[in-house]
């Protein structure tokens, strides 16, 4: 049952929109896999000005953001399924 273990999803980064196809396992935390695509450099840490972003992953088909905490087990979320790692509006910027 190792196959189950691990399913491929969808990651679509925004405001860009580009899609990435990556294989996550299903134990796998919304803090994890964040943490995982900016390593992969698939977004910006910090803006132009040198602040941080600070991002949400939404799970689209439920339209609910995935907490810190939370596992890719623990929201249902099926092989094929599509995340949006958006950045998150943080109010007081220059």
């Amino acid at each position: 049952m190792s196959n189950s273990e691990v399913m491929g999803i969808v990651v679509r980064v925004m405001p860009s929109g580009d899609e990435l196809e990556v294989e996550l396992p299903i134990y796998s935390t919304g803090k994890e896999i964040k943490e995982e695509l900016l390593a992969a450099e698939v977004a910006p840490r910090v803006d132009p000005e040198g602040n941080p972003y600070v991002y949400d992953l939404i799970f689209k088909r439920k339209n609910v953001s995935i907490g810190d905490s939370k596992t890719l087990f623990d929201l249902q979320i099926q092989e094929g399924d599509t995340l949006y790692l958006a950045p998150r509006l943080v109010p007081g910027g220059k």
